[in-house]
């Protein structure tokens, strides 16, 4: 009997309220700042990555589309000018104006090989020099579009002339 009094005397165990979640610590206020730049940052990066790609990937679906056309047609003279009016376009967006537009012939090429990794252009100049101004004859352009496609992919970050 002297329990059963002992347990009526005790009261009951009362439970601390919840602490809330609002506001937020300093720490978590840092953290949710932290949190924002880098996703900031992520954004900036991929926006500007596409934006560099952008060019790159236009370039190589026109070389698709004219050696598409060249494979229907079969026109070789007017493909290589066209390959030729995508290399210039291609190099004028990515190195400075100054430095490209006035290039011709041989020095047209030379500018090619040099910007390249293992391209040597001076081998390709039948494609690029004579062919487009001579009639049309059969001839093959593998040649010519591949490198002309490496090039292309070989570049960079477009020059902002």
């Amino acid at each position: 009997m002297a329990e059963t009094q002992a347990l009526a005397k005790l009261h009951d165990i009362h439970l601390p309220e919840l602490i809330g979640w609002w506001p937020l610590a300093p720490g978590w206020y840092l953290l949710l700042l932290i949190a924002l730049l880098v996703l900031g940052l992520i954004i900036y990066w991929v926006h500007r990555s596409h934006k560099h790609r952008r060019a790159k990937l236009q370039a190589l679906v026109l070389l698709q589309g004219y050696e598409q056309e060249y494979q229907d047609e079969a026109n070789s003279q007017q493909s290589s000018m066209k390959v030729s009016e995508l290399l210039r376009r291609v190099a004028l967006a990515y190195y400075p104006r100054e430095e490209v537009a006035s290039l011709q012939g041989e020095a047209w090429l030379n500018f090619l090989t040099k910007t390249s990794k293992g391209i040597d252009f001076n081998t390709l100049s039948n494609y690029l020099l004579a062919l487009p101004y001579q009639p049309s004859k059969p001839v093959d352009l593998g040649p010519l579009f591949d490198n002309a496609r490496r090039w292309i992919k070989q570049r960079g970050v477009p020059c902002s002339n």
